[in-house]
């Protein structure tokens, strides 16, 4: 979990670009995690999304 949204978003893009598949980035109450689109289950709010290949 991280509590700075820039750090979250750097994290999301390296992990993106590094294993080559669609990351995001979660809010969770004041906090701010990266999951891949494979555990998206749709009930968390979406802040940033990076696709390595678009």
């Amino acid at each position: 979990m991280f509590t700075d949204i820039k750090i979250a978003r750097r994290h999301a893009l390296g992990l993106s670009k590094t294993l080559m598949i669609v990351t995001m980035v979660i809010g969770i109450g004041n906090q701010f995690a990266v999951i891949t689109a494979d555990d998206f289950d749709g009930d968390v709010v979406v802040i940033n999304e990076y696709d390595p290949f678009a």
